[in-house]
């Protein structure tokens, strides 16, 4: 807004906010309307008369408005050399013409009429002189002008006025309001429009239909599911999907969303205050008291009343006869003045510039009193209004789910483990359930043999000790398979570069997907600590963010993954600033730190000292004010490696898991436990309890039950992600998207295969890779035979089939039952038999770049 109006002029500051006219400076609006004597608004001279006496008819002749010809006001006093009793009257006639007024059509100048506006500008007087009318008639007559124009057309963009133009940074376009709230509208109709999408690709994903499974599909699932949760958390901040508003624009809008009601109510309230302003102006100018040169001609007639009052009643005409010459004088008597008590004597030209001063000050009280308590309560009412407003974007659209896709994965891992747990032991009970009724069964046929009594209760004993003993050692033996393959997993986790899970290798392996765990291990609790200058403190977090303490409790955290800087008062309030590459941002100690495009951290302090930090390394390095260069480790705290992880091996002792031991034996329940062997038809006769009845309930471990993988028999039947059936997402071609785009993948989900004509009804779940570094691929888990060999086998179904094979599921993804122990290991024919080895298959759904990759292969 551009600084042209008094300090003090609220009316000019609100014509000026409200339309972006710049109102000018009262103080200086008739400056190029004066005299050569300085007198504002008109100029004069005295002239000498004939003495006479005159009546107050008379005098009202020739004294007042237009009475003659060249002048526009003609005043007529008497001076005697001071106030009182004189004689050697004089006779005067002041002469005025004002500067700056309209003209009639005879030429002759006129007043403004109620209500009228004028424009003015530079003009020549009749003597030569150079007068600008400008300023006058853009404050008194431009203001209404920008009122009138911003109401009618909305904006004051291209509007001028005698020659004072409304620049176009400075314009006010009510439409504004109008645009934004139609672009929150827009975005309200995106979430909500999307949602539903997402919505429906959800529904498809994590059906029992669903023709995409595996880890990577789940991956994705999740994806979709925290967009749409997100959508209609934005849907919901604002306003709702039914939102009705309770404002309109000038333009007759109703809203959709909360912001764009907010905004039309702000609107509403400005074209309030714009109507104030323009019937303030209306009062006042009906008064005609919005003309200047009124207040002049008022003051003159208050002038004449005096002088007819005080001044020509006082004048004596005596006359004197001498033979045939007559005499006449003249004389005042007591009572007569000639000086004005507040404009002095008349016959002074310096009275009458008084008297052109006090006509602007009377004009300025005539604004005072009728448009700057207007305006001034326009200002505040507005500025109340807005404030309320405003608060309802202090705060931005909030995510509501943050969750990265490796804390996901992670998350869903953990589920699925403890879900695979929980399921173990509950088949494991229902197993011992079996067998425990098919005992008492058992026993029950027992009167039927009494003459075998003793001998078939000598074999039940025998052969239960036998098989709850190899039940026993067979749980024992599984988790003792369990806790090498946890302290496998330690080691993996501690390894070289390049090998297992490197958590101290490779810069691309699991380290995202595995920080929160490793978190609450302990194994990230931080470094030294670098003291600054001043007094502050800047730690490396377990998390990568950097914090800094300030002696006055103040703190700031820089977030390298997304580039924020959060600052925390020492009263608790908390403010967020974006850095990006190049920007600097002024701490609370007075220094100043910079995001370089390396991603480094240099902050600069005031004694002249320098510190460049690395969030990925933690190294600190300082340059002193003398030159002098030192560096500190800010992750010294963490350890040198694998030998920090090195406790995980204590996790491979089975003590802590009593009852499951045996999970993993393949021989735990097998014919070798409770076979006919040990209760066998010679001691219990045929069907008494035979090798059917105690391992029956065996199946229950067998891989199909216990196995990672869900199977369905049942083909598949439901459109892609919502899509009709058919063709819509075939083998080669790219299924086509949503009407109006998807949100994540606007060119549709080309090359995803498995729902076209490819026929391969395995499922396999494969693990996400988000780093772009060493995939997380199915782990390959060998059990050693008795004859040393070592091999990996998955359950092959045929749809339709039941398993065969008698071997159990193995937790931690391992194989089959080794070889050579007398397990059966049958497929069915008709299907060929799946390997996975580690490099079998690229991980689908998180390729550089952010593409999605392909499903399947």
């Amino acid at each position: 807004m551009p600084a042209t109006n008094d300090a003090d002029d609220y009316w000019g500051k609100a014509v000026t906010l409200y339309t972006g006219f710049p109102m000018p400076s009262r103080k200086t609006l008739f400056d190029k309307l004066k005299s050569k004597e300085g007198i504002p608004l008109f100029r004069m001279d005295i002239q000498s008369m004939g003495v006479r006496a005159v009546t107050a008819e008379d005098y009202s002749a020739i004294s007042g408005w237009m009475k003659h010809d060249g002048e526009d006001y003609d005043l007529v006093f008497y001076t005697a050399g001071g106030d009182g009793a004189h004689s050697g009257v004089e006779m005067h006639r002041a002469r005025i013409v004002l500067i700056g007024v309209p003209v009639d059509s005879n030429s002759r100048a006129r007043l403004l009429d109620a209500g009228e506006m004028t424009s003015g500008g530079a003009f020549t007087g009749h003597y030569g002189d150079q007068w600008d009318s400008g300023p006058m008639s853009q404050y008194v007559s431009g203001a209404k002008a920008a009122l009138d124009k911003l109401l009618a057309d909305h904006t004051t963009r291209g509007f001028a006025y005698s020659g004072l133009p409304v620049a176009d940074a400075e314009a006010v376009d009510l439409n504004s309001f109008e645009r934004t709230a139609l672009a929150f509208d827009r975005a309200a109709k995106f979430f909500i429009d999307h949602a539903k999408i997402l919505e429906q690709w959800e529904t498809s994903l994590g059906s029992e239909q669903a023709s995409w499974k595996g880890q990577a599909a789940g991956v994705f699932w999740h994806l979709v599911h925290q967009l749409r949760k997100n959508y209609d958390s934005y849907v919901e901040q604002l306003g709702g999907a039914d939102y009705h508003s309770a404002h309109t624009t000038v333009n007759g809008v109703s809203p959709k969303s909360k912001f764009g009601d907010t905004l039309a109510m702000a609107q509403q309230q400005l074209v309030t205050e714009i109507t104030n302003l323009q019937n303030a102006w209306t009062t006042w100018a009906n008064s005609r008291e919005h003309d200047p040169h009124r207040s002049v001609l008022e003051l003159l007639d208050d002038l004449s009343s005096w002088v007819l009052t005080n001044n020509v009643p006082y004048i004596d005409e005596t006359t004197s006869y001498g033979g045939e010459t007559t005499v006449t004088s003249y004389s005042t008597r007591a009572g007569f003045l000639e000086n004005h008590p507040v404009y002095g004597n008349l016959n002074d030209i310096q009275s009458w510039k008084k008297l052109g001063e006090a006509a602007v000050t009377r004009w300025n009280n005539y604004v005072n009193q009728q448009l700057v308590p207007v305006a001034t309560q326009s200002l505040s009412t507005l500025n109340g209004n807005w404030i309320d407003a405003g608060t309802e974007f202090e705060d931005p659209l909030k995510t509501k789910d943050t969750t990265s896709l490796s804390e996901s994965y992670q998350q869903e891992q953990n589920q699925l483990n403890q879900d695979q747990l929980n399921q173990n032991q509950q088949n494991l009970n229902d197993i011992l359930n079996n067998n425990q009724q098919n005992l008492n069964e058992g026993l029950n046929n027992l009167g039927d043999n009494l003459n075998n009594l003793n001998n078939g209760l000598g074999n039940i004993g025998d052969g239960l000790n036998n098989g709850l003993g190899n039940f026993t050692d067979g749980l024992n033996n599984s988790l003792g398979d369990l806790g090498n393959n946890l302290h496998s997993l330690s080691s993996n986790l501690n390894g070289p570069p390049g090998s297992g899970l490197p958590l101290n290798g490779d810069p691309g392996g699991l380290n995202p997907l595995l920080n929160n765990p490793l978190n609450h291990l302990g194994l990230n609790d931080g470094g030294n600590p670098l003291t600054n200058p001043g007094g502050a403190t800047t730690r490396l977090n377990a998390d990568g963010t950097l914090t800094t303490d300030y002696p006055d409790g103040s703190s700031t955290t820089f977030n390298p993954a997304t580039g924020t800087m959060t600052t925390t008062s020492p009263g608790g309030k908390v403010t967020t600033s974006r850095l990006n590459a190049g920007d600097s941002f002024t701490n609370p100690d007075g220094s100043t730190t910079t995001l370089n495009a390396d991603g480094t951290l240099t902050t600069k302090f005031p004694d002249g000292t320098s510190t460049t930090v690395d969030p990925a390394t933690g190294a600190a390095t300082t340059i002193h004010p003398d030159g002098s260069v030192t560096t500190t480790d800010l992750n010294a705290g963490l350890g040198s490696g694998a030998d920090d992880l090195s406790h995980l091996t204590d996790l491979h002792s089975t003590g802590g898991l009593n009852g499951l031991d045996g999970l993993n034996a393949p021989s735990s329940l097998h014919s070798g436990g409770l076979n006919p062997g040990s209760l066998d038809s010679a001691s219990l006769h045929s069907g008494s309890l035979d090798s059917g009845s105690l391992n029956s309930g065996l199946d229950g471990l067998h891989g199909d039950d216990l196995a990672f993988e869900d199977y369905d028999s049942t083909p598949f039947t439901g459109g892609a992600l919502g899509a009709p059936g058919g063709s819509a997402l075939s083998a080669g071609g790219a299924a086509a998207p949503p009407t109006g785009g998807t949100p994540l993948n606007p060119g549709g989900l080309g090359g995803m295969g498995g729902a076209g004509n490819q026929s391969n009804n395995e499922r396999v779940r494969k693990v996400l890779d988000e780093t772009g570094g060493a995939s997380l691929r199915r782990p390959t888990v060998s059990r050693a035979a008795s004859g040393g060999e070592e091999e990996e086998r998955e359950m092959v179904l045929t749809r339709g089939s039941t398993p065969t094979t008698s071997s159990p599921y193995y937790p931690m993804g391992g194989g089959g039952s080794p070889a050579g122990q007398g397990a059966q290991s049958t497929e069915s024919g008709d299907r060929e038999r799946s390997s996975w080895v580690p490099e079998d298959e690229d991980v689908w759904g998180t390729d550089e770049g952010g593409a999605p990759a392909v499903i399947g292969r």
